[in-house]
């Protein structure tokens, strides 16, 4: 083998490992929002964004790319129950700096306008959780 078939061969490599990876990635977002969710009684769902109840390890991962990671979550969430009227989200985005609940809430107020948004409730959830009506 010369040195250019070789260079194609390790390149075909790195790209199997990236679209595995990427096949990875997509299992465990998947995943994550299926067990971020805890249905609580008939129309109100509990959505924990707490980035150790989304994902199993933040290895390689900084501040910027797991805020994203969390506000991916959010937004599939938002969109997989736009139509379900009447339904509500609990949003558990903890106290923290308030920098999760600041980017959740300037969503609310510019990609989901129609739909209701306040404070959860504060004996349960304390200052860390969003409540959203679907409307």
């Amino acid at each position: 083998m010369n040195e250019t078939e070789i260079n194609q061969l390790a390149a075909k490599a790195i790209q199997r490992e990236q679209e595995e990876a990427v096949k990875e990635k997509k299992k465990a977002e998947t995943t994550a929002v299926a067990r971020s969710q805890k249905q609580t009684t008939g129309n109100i769902i509990e959505i924990d964004l707490h980035c150790n109840e989304l994902l199993s390890t933040t290895t390689g991962m900084d501040n910027k790319d797991i805020l994203e990671y969390q506000l991916d979550v959010f937004r599939k969430t938002m969109e997989e129950y736009k139509l379900r009227k009447g339904l509500k989200i609990v949003f558990i985005h903890g106290k923290g700096d308030g920098i999760l609940r600041q980017r959740i809430l300037w969503e609310l107020q510019t990609k989901y306008k129609r739909h209701q948004h306040q404070d959860a409730s504060f004996k349960q959830y304390g200052y860390g959780a969003t409540l959203v009506t679907i409307k």
